[in-house]
């Protein structure tokens, strides 16, 4: 069973990414900028950093559920997160009325995803995956035995030439995990959109 919120900060051990220490750094950087925010009310990690087979290139990739429309006012979050960390692109939109996102690339050759959808928005959370807070005991209704999307069931070129970068740099990700095909797969579908 996951972990619910406590007053307490998560800590290193928490987070359990001892070999990963940047993206442990990441993952404590969201929670920090959204714990004390009375209207964010849960945040979970997911993808290969939650499933323990996250590696050096791995994206520190949160939900964050806000409620009160807090998701179109984030901005201060987001500037908490941001400080004192080397951006060298910064991705940011919106999937929905009812939620935004920002997507980071550092210089360090980090990268996080912070997705804050609103408590309204019928999102099924896929296992594994690991609770950073949870205010309201929300994030257990919400857990599916549906297996997560998959980066080959993924669209393409969604943000257009803003978000050709980040695109891009996940297939730079897949190449070095020797993921060729999928890399190559996803080039080719993304040239047949430009």
């Amino acid at each position: 069973m996951e972990e619910t919120y406590t007053e307490k900060p998560v800590t290193q051990d928490d987070i359990e990414l001892g070999h990963l220490p940047l993206q442990k750094e990441l993952v404590k950087s969201e929670y920090s900028a959204f714990i004390a925010e009375e209207n964010a009310v849960a945040a979970v990690l997911l993808g290969s950093l939650a499933s323990g087979r996250g590696d050096r290139v791995s994206d520190a990739d949160i939900v964050v559920f806000t409620k009160n429309l807090f998701h179109k006012s984030v901005d201060s979050c987001f500037s908490v997160f941001e400080a004192g960390k080397e951006i060298f692109y910064c991705l940011d939109g919106v999937h929905s009325e009812t939620s935004c996102f920002r997507k980071y690339i550092f210089t360090d050759l980090t990268s996080a995803e912070v997705h804050c959808l609103d408590i309204s928005v019928p999102f099924k959370i896929s296992r594994p995956f690991k609770v950073l807070f949870d205010k309201n005991g929300i994030v257990e209704e919400r857990t599916t035995d549906e297996p997560a999307p998959r980066h080959q069931d993924f669209p393409v070129y969604t943000s257009g030439d803003k978000g050709l970068i980040w695109e891009l740099f996940d297939c730079i990700k897949w190449l070095s995990r020797d993921n060729n095909e999928l890399a190559k797969s996803y080039i080719k579908k993304l040239s047949e959109k430009i």
